[in-house]
């Protein structure tokens, strides 16, 4: 067999996106892409049922990313392109069991209900706070909690964590995660005057900031449901494309790899790109660097389940006027949160329906990804009736379980960054990308992507 200039392993949006640029850039290079499943799109995808749109993991990206929007414009999906309403801007916190609106900008935290007076007096001291401890790999929380207290950490950034990463602030590094809050400090000696300024400075280019309700960009997916973008790919690289094709282990043979499959066969190509997750990475990699594979499995995730629920609109006596709602632990609910996903995108729901979008589980709630279908139900729904006073139970129930959801980037994940990057350096022509390593977004899966592929 051929020896191909490039395999690909993984045909989630990473591994999709690295074939998209290889064959855009280098369209002399033999390239293939092997995925295990018999789809793509990795947790990524979309189903039509009874009048609703449902997204089984993520339901967007932030369209601040250029690169994003140009992948898009290469792949002739920028007419299908379908930005939230304006009802994004509305996101609540649950606390004392009531829904409290999250401001857009630091000064009206001063006038909002989320937090009490003495949390609100600690915000104003954030100028004068602390400065960070030398030499050490500082959590989100304690980061958080030196800045702007306690009530704010628990309050504002716990469940921000838990709805971006489904993991605990005390456990994530602010480096790894959140390095732009970091280097806010660092650059303005306050993250107050920090916003103001990115404020100002985003106003002037009639961009959108961010803020404390989220980072900066417009939430953004497309008409019908993010697989959308899964299936254009598979439109025009079927042909580089093979599914139901479990790589088991990796060799290395005289510079060049030996791919093996579930099913006995085997490829070869000069450069392997890994575009899947990194303990399955750790699995295949063990023949080529015992020192590679185990630190790719040091990577902890959290299990997640989305719990899409439908209801008759006229049985949820809350406004429905929002993104949705995010819970801190201290509040002792199921739900991580809530997306309305029918305030927000069009036709996700059935006329006179709405749609709920709720996660359980998460890095401080292992357990979860056990529990029955009607274990999940019965969870979500008391806790929807009791915070958005819904008066019946949900007339549709779709369930999307995801052992290893999300990515933990805990404290110290930098250092097993680096002892990734100089095992592959050792290696050569081995690449990694994917939501495991430099960003769990959609677009930091498409940046890593491309940069790997311009490496190449």
């Amino acid at each position: 067999m051929e020896t191909k200039d490039v395999i690909i392993i993984g045909g989630g949006i990473s591994g999709l996106s690295a074939l998209h640029y290889i064959r855009k850039d280098k369209p002399d290079y033999t390239v293939k892409l092997y995925e295990a499943d018999n789809r793509l799109g990795g947790t990524i995808g979309t189903d039509s049922i009874d009048g609703y749109s449902l997204d089984w993991g993520p339901n967007g990206f932030l369209d601040r990313e250029p690169l994003t929007l140009k992948l898009c414009d290469e792949l002739n999906l920028t007419d299908s392109l379908e930005k939230a309403n304006e009802n994004a801007n509305n996101r609540y916190i649950l606390r004392k069991n009531k829904l409290r609106n999250v401001p857009m900008s630091p000064p009206k935290f001063l006038f909002s209900d989320i937090l009490p007076l003495s949390g609100k007096l600690r915000l104003l001291a954030e100028p004068f706070a602390a400065k960070r401890p030398e030499g050490i790999d500082e959590s989100v929380y304690d980061f958080v909690k030196r800045r702007i207290g306690q009530q704010a950490a628990d309050y504002l950034v716990q469940p921000m964590v838990s709805g971006v990463y489904g993991g605990l602030a005390q456990k994530l590094s602010l480096q790894s995660c959140f390095s732009i809050m970091r280097e806010m400090e660092d650059e303005y000696g306050s993250l107050f005057k920090a916003m103001i300024a990115k404020a100002k400075k985003a106003k002037a280019e009639g961009k959108k900031s961010g803020g404390p309700s989220g980072p900066g960009g417009w939430l953004t997916s497309f008409y019908g449901g993010l697989n959308k973008i899964v299936e254009q790919f598979n439109s025009i690289y079927s042909d580089y494309i093979s599914t139901g094709s479990k790589v088991t282990k990796l060799i290395k043979n005289n510079g060049d790899y030996i791919v093996e499959f579930e099913s006995g066969e085997t490829d070869s190509a000069r450069k392997i790109i890994m575009a899947l997750p990194s303990y399955q990475a750790a699995k295949i990699t063990k023949d080529i660097s015992s020192d590679l594979s185990e630190t790719l499995g040091k990577i902890k995730y959290a299990p997640i389940a989305v719990v899409c629920s439908g209801y008759d609109e006229k049985a949820v006596r809350y406004p429905i006027d929002g993104f949705g709602f995010l819970v801190p632990q201290k509040e002792n609910q199921n739900i991580l949160g809530s997306i309305w996903t029918s305030s927000i995108f069009k036709d996700r729901a059935p006329d006179g329906k709405i749609q709920f979008r709720s996660m359980v589980g998460g890095d401080g709630n292992h357990d979860s990804i056990n529990l029955s279908d009607e274990e999940l139900t019965s969870q979500v729904t008391n806790d929807l009736a009791k915070i958005l006073n819904i008066s019946s139970a949900p007339e549709f129930v779709k369930i999307y379980r995801w052992k290893y959801g999300i990515p933990q980037y805990h404290i110290g994940h930098s250092e097993v960054m680096r002892s990734i990057e100089e095992n592959l350096t050792q290696n050569g022509n081995l690449f990694i990308t994917g939501n495991a390593y430099y960003g769990i977004s959609l677009n930091d899966c498409i940046k890593q992507s491309y940069k790997i592929t311009r490496d190449i």
